[in-house]
């Protein structure tokens, strides 16, 4: 008899257990370490990432101090318009009022001297004992994100890069440089333009004989959020543009989801600014004119 037909029962239960055993390993082994790898290289990029905000984080909190006094500024110049307008309302009425009772066409009263620093009604309160920690905090972490956008953006690109193709690997220097850009020009809108539009207005609508005292980590929090927020949507271009260029999203599909988007639009709107209308409008109309530049941004890229 041959070797294998003497082979007991034993032996060809062990044989089959170490093929079986074999065969496991061979199907399942290397779509594990796939995806292990695939883990593994997201939770580095994402250590790398937090490292990046955590840095930026400790710069910001050190240099908290210029940083509030910077973002406290638009509120002060706020609170001197309008306390300047009711002022010059005033005198003029005095004016009129004397020169009609006493027939002086050129009585003139002196003129209201500019304010220089926060009456003390109007100066932000403080209401809590650790407020100018927390508000310390918000800083730190806000602003540390923000200067780590440009190591976050490139831990995302080197995530998804080995996906690529060789041709959209090219993109990574000008849609990482063109992201940190939008999100400057967000921000920067945001401070230069939108917040001093939105205090005035809120500031305008207070009685004259009110006075409405800000608390100031409610306060630093909102411009924070604001500043944030507008970085962010600022953001829709570069990602259409990103999206269209490895074929993802096209001109048409965001036309047809364009009634969603509009909904979207305003939840972010309510997110990312206070509970009134008036802040959600001024955020949800940047955003509109956004999504449909960023529908001509996908019917170029796609002619291309």
């Amino acid at each position: 008899m041959d070797a294998d037909d003497q082979q007991g029962p034993g032996d060809s239960q062990e044989t089959h257990l170490a093929e079986s055993h074999t065969q496991l390993q061979g199907e399942t082994s290397p779509a594990n370490m796939a995806f292990l790898d695939h883990l593994e290289e997201l939770r580095w990029r994402i250590l790398k990432g937090l490292a990046a905000v955590f840095v930026g984080a400790i710069l910001c909190f050190s240099f908290s101090d210029p940083i509030v006094k910077i973002l406290t500024r638009p509120y002060e110049e706020a609170v001197f318009s309008l306390e300047a307008q009711r002022s010059s309302n005033a005198v003029q009425a005095v004016e009129n009022l004397v020169r009609k009772w006493f027939d002086l066409p050129n009585a003139e009263l002196e003129p209201v001297q500019e304010l220089t620093e926060l009456p003390p009604g109007r100066r932000l309160q403080a209401l809590k004992p650790m407020t100018y920690f927390y508000i310390s905090l918000q800083v730190a972490f806000i602003g540390g994100l923000i200067l780590a956008l440009p190591a976050v953006f490139y831990q995302v690109w080197r995530f998804i890069a080995p996906g690529l193709l060789a041709r959209e690997k090219r993109l990574m220097i000008p849609i990482i440089s063109l992201s940190v850009f939008c999100f400057s020009i967000g921000a920067l809108i945001a401070y230069w333009i939108v917040l001093p539009l939105g205090l005035r207005f809120f500031l305008a609508l207070e009685p004259p004989d009110m006075t409405s005292q800000w608390a100031a980590d409610e306060y630093i929090g909102f411009v924070l959020r604001l500043i944030m927020g507008f970085g962010i949507v600022f953001e829709m271009p570069v990602m259409a543009l990103f999206l269209a260029k490895i074929g993802l999203l096209t001109a048409e599909r965001m036309r047809n989801i364009r009634r969603y988007a509009v909904v979207g639009i305003f939840i972010l709107g309510a997110i990312f600014t206070p509970p009134d209308p008036i802040s959600q409008i001024l955020m949800a109309l940047p955003l509109l004119l956004l999504y449909e530049i960023s529908i001509w941004i996908c019917k170029v890229s796609q002619r291309k």
